[in-house]
């Protein structure tokens, strides 16, 4: 028996839609896990010394260890810190280290020490511009070399 094309693309979509559905055992659809603005945000980081060490840290109410305590991940927002009988509401930003310290009963914060970048001296420059200049030189001599496998890795043309 010969089918008309119309008719046989039919007969396959009827299957494909009503066959095949049954054999995967998807019959309903699978709901998304994560969408565009779910995007998780970067973890703040708190770091706490003490003097004297091994003093216990509260965060929130809930213990997260002892003094020093480096760089330990926390939520952004605010918060409640309590060493000894201090407490302290503090602020954390998303991807930021606070630093604090507690010196005579009291939290002293830290500041991030920011690095300056001392300017180049002219020497330092000059030498920079002849390696610079010589590095040049060196990729041109290899480019015009008839050996050099990267551009002519079949060899050299006679």
């Amino acid at each position: 028996m010969k089918l008309k094309p119309n008719l046989m693309i039919f007969c396959m979509l009827v299957y494909v839609f009503l066959m095949v559905p049954s054999f995967s055992g998807a019959t309903e659809l699978i709901e998304p896990t994560r969408t565009m603005q779910d995007k998780p945000k970067p973890l703040g980081r708190l770091s706490v010394f003490s003097e004297p060490p091994e003093i216990e840290v509260f965060l929130d109410g809930l213990k997260i260890g002892k003094t020093p305590l480096i760089s330990n991940p926390v939520t952004p927002g605010v918060h409640m810190l309590r060493i000894k009988d201090t407490e302290k509401k503090i602020m954390i930003l998303p991807g930021k280290t606070l630093q604090l310290s507690l010196y005579k009963d009291s939290l002293i914060e830290i500041p991030e020490k920011k690095v300056e970048v001392a300017p180049k001296t002219e020497i330092e420059e000059k030498a920079l511009t002849e390696e610079k200049q010589t590095e040049d030189t060196d990729k041109k001599k290899k480019e015009d070399n008839p050996f050099y496998w990267p551009l002519n890795p079949s060899g050299p043309i006679r």
